[in-house]
């Protein structure tokens, strides 16, 4: 073991602040070198030296109570925190933990002391990772924060890509409701999102501390992807509220609710959610229609529902219950341009989407109702300046056979 004895006492330092039993792990072996355990009971029995250890600077593992364990990779050991807990569970719920361990596990311990055992630990909700990963950056002089927000900045970017490829088609999702959470930690978040600032949601994030004890269940990581789902649900409302077409807005609610759903560990879960918040940031960063008067929002939105027809502006203001003039006149006030010109900017901007997809021209034209190839192809180069083969190439995709 490498470790200084200034290591040793900030390890130790960390102990005493954080009320949790520390491990230091051989790196290859996972052999246990040294532990500060002090008076912290534990009636389980914990061998590291079996766990599948990742080679990830940091993660978290999950004890067989669901108890939570922070790991750190640091020079050539693995120093492993906790356990720790990051929701409250009541007895009745701790019965099902229970009932899932082993019939070995069960002679070992009761189920009334795996539960005083279970409530004795100190609760840190999963949102305080970012405290943690702070912390432990500054004891051990390693810029963690900022691994984490790189590599959740990438990830959101590499989202943006794949949600390109995507097409506009999508299947109703079923979510899942949680009947408690922290309203503060939630009207915070979306304050900071409808700003559409990411530098702004960065600091933001950052004072909030602590994040939330969310409802009570048996599985604390069902418990964080429930809570994320809840998220997401806001963030979808807010999006649509200020403006973004409904359609995109449930693509993306979608992506991410099946992204957290595929995560297998806590970091994954929050690395999910602090992602679908900065990408909803984003995409509400600039949305011009923001000041826009409600007529004309619920025009935009319905021109995006309907984007996929052949949309005429009489049907528009029957709609409405207003003269087709009398809108016409209303939304080139506010936006500028005529609503044939909007509509077809819309159905260009769609049919882009759907080229770097790989769809063929020719379902391009059928899907997003032209008159034909000659319609689809005109339309393309007034608002491009280029031919829709030219747009492929440049993007260098193969239409699909």
């Amino acid at each position: 073991m490498d470790l200084s004895e200034q290591d040793l006492k900030k390890i130790k330092s960390l102990h005493v602040m954080l009320k949790m039993p520390i491990w230091i792990l051989e790196r290859e072996t996972n052999r246990v070198l040294k532990s500060y355990k002090s008076i912290y009971k534990h009636p389980i029995s914990y061998e590291f030296k079996e766990k599948n250890i990742s080679d990830e600077v940091v993660r978290f593992y999950s004890g067989m109570l669901n108890e939570i364990f922070l790991c750190l990779w640091y020079q050539d050991v693995r120093i492993v925190i906790g356990a720790f807990r990051i929701n409250n569970v009541t007895s009745t719920e701790f019965s099902h933990v229970y009932d899932n361990l082993t019939p070995e596990n069960k002679k070992i311990l009761s189920e009334k002391e795996c539960l005083e055992y279970y409530s004795s630990l100190p609760v840190y909700p999963l949102g305080d990772i970012r405290d943690y990963l702070i912390l432990l950056g500054f004891l051990f002089d390693m810029n963690l924060e900022e691994i984490y927000s790189e590599e959740l900045h990438k990830q959101v970017t590499e989202n943006q890509l794949e949600l390109v490829r995507k097409s506009a088609e999508d299947t109703a999702y079923e979510t899942f409701r949680v009947e408690q959470y922290t309203f503060y930690y939630e009207n915070k978040i979306m304050n900071l999102v409808s700003q559409g600032d990411t530098e702004v949601l960065k600091q933001g994030i950052a004072e909030l501390g602590t994040s939330v004890l969310p409802l009570l269940t048996s599985n604390s990581l069902r418990t964080e992807k429930n809570y994320t789902i809840m998220i997401l649900e806001k963030l979808s409302s807010l999006a649509i509220q200020v403006g973004k077409d409904i359609l995109s807005v449930i693509l993306l609610r979608n992506y991410y609710a099946r992204k957290v759903e595929d995560e297998t560990d806590f970091m994954g879960v929050l690395a999910v959610r602090d992602s679908a918040i900065i990408h909803f940031t984003k995409e509400l960063h600039g949305v011009a229609n923001r000041s826009k008067s409600s007529l004309i929002r619920c025009v935009l939105q319905y021109i995006n529902l309907k984007i996929y027809e052949n949309i005429r502006i009489s049907d528009l203001a029957k709609q409405f219950y207003l003269s087709e003039s009398a809108l016409r006149r209303k939304f080139k006030e506010e936006m500028g341009m005529s609503m044939n010109e909007y509509i077809n900017r819309r159905k260009i901007e769609e049919s882009k989407m759907m080229m770097r997809s790989g769809v063929p021209v020719g379902e391009i034209t059928k899907r997003l109702s032209f008159y034909d190839l000659s319609h689809f192809y005109r339309t393309f180069k007034k608002y491009t300046g280029m031919t829709p083969q030219t747009f492929r190439n440049q993007n260098g995709k193969v239409e699909k056979a």
